[in-house]
């Protein structure tokens, strides 16, 4: 079976739809300390002297507020401020710090947040998907996918749950399964550049060239700019055979050594030694800086062909 050389999904490119906060003095509630442990320093410091607000609704709009100027500290005081004043806990601010700790990397604080916010309301879609992707990434695929599932069975399902879910099926080797996922979040949302590359990769692994070519070209043709869509679109120009393709769309950004050395890679892996070695040969050339990874991979292809009787780099 042939190796993953990338990743495609991007569980860690989580796009979620932020709804903000921002601005606010500290008002002291009933709950003024039950909400501690969702905070940080950087937040307190920052607006410790911020003005007072009227109501939990003022503090919220201001978080929103503080969204939208990407100011996330400003934007996690205030919503844990507006929850300070609440009579009990708000499944939406909660959903939000959550939101805010998840695109910091702090996933076991966004798992709390999610967490809590579904104990207040067990129906919250955003905050169910969003705890799935956090299980996801931190690779609990049972638990990720005992809170997908029945969100994705919905009417109007959000294109994250099913997104994630073929990123599951896939990792499983059930290519089918991941393709009807990631056709029905492009039905939700069309022309989505992770789903598009996501489906790409899926019919890659699948060893459908001709499908996994046509999404990855979309994915491409949405974000222009999309690295990993044109890397996996070259792993595909690869195994059709059309290596100069291929070199021009792994080398986008510009690294034509390291083009070279993963197109060796994907020919070594197919047994076309010769071309391999040309490949590794040219990325020595290229760039000293992949001189080392490139001549590995040349040795270790030149004692595969020995041992395979196909000839071997003159010495």
């Amino acid at each position: 079976m042939i190796a993953k050389p990338h990743l495609r999904i991007a569980c860690a490119a989580l796009v979620l739809t932020l709804g903000g906060c921002a601005t606010g003095a500290q008002q002291q509630g009933v709950n003024s300390d039950l909400y501690g442990p969702l905070g940080d320093d950087r937040s307190s410091v920052a607006y410790g002297t911020a003005f007072p607000v009227a109501s939990p609704e003022e503090a919220y709009r201001n978080g929103e507020a503080a969204l939208r100027a990407r100011d996330p500290d400003r934007a996690l005081f205030e919503y844990l401020r507006g929850l300070r004043m609440e009579s009990r806990p708000q499944a939406e601010p909660l959903y939000r710090i959550g939101i805010i700790h998840h695109g910091r990397g702090n996933h076991d604080l966004a798992r709390k947040a999610y967490r809590w916010a579904l104990e207040v309301d067990s129906q919250h879609v955003g905050a169910g998907t969003a705890l799935g992707i956090v299980l996801l990434q931190q690779r609990d695929f049972e638990g990720a996918e005992r809170h997908l599932t029945p969100i994705a069975s919905r009417r109007n399902a959000p294109w994250q749950a099913h997104n994630a879910l073929g990123v599951i099926a896939d990792m499983r080797g059930e290519h089918g399964q991941a393709e009807s996922h990631y056709r029905q979040a492009l039905d939700a949302s069309p022309n989505t550049p992770l789903v598009l590359n996501n489906l790409g990769y899926s019919r890659y692994l699948a060893g459908d060239w001709p499908g996994a070519r046509q999404s990855l070209r979309r994915a491409v043709s949405a974000n222009p700019h999309y690295e990993l869509a044109w890397r996996n679109l070259g792993l595909v120009y690869a195994r059709e055979g059309d290596h100069e393709t291929a070199i021009e769309a792994v080398s986008r950004n510009g690294d034509r050594a390291k083009a070279y050395n993963d197109i060796g890679y994907i020919s070594m892996l197919e047994g076309r030694f010769q071309d391999a070695m040309g490949f590794f040969e040219e990325a020595m050339r290229l760039s000293p800086a992949y001189y080392v990874t490139a001549s590995e991979n040349a040795r270790n292809l030149d004692s595969l062909m020995r041992r395979n009787g196909a000839g071997a780099r003159p010495n």
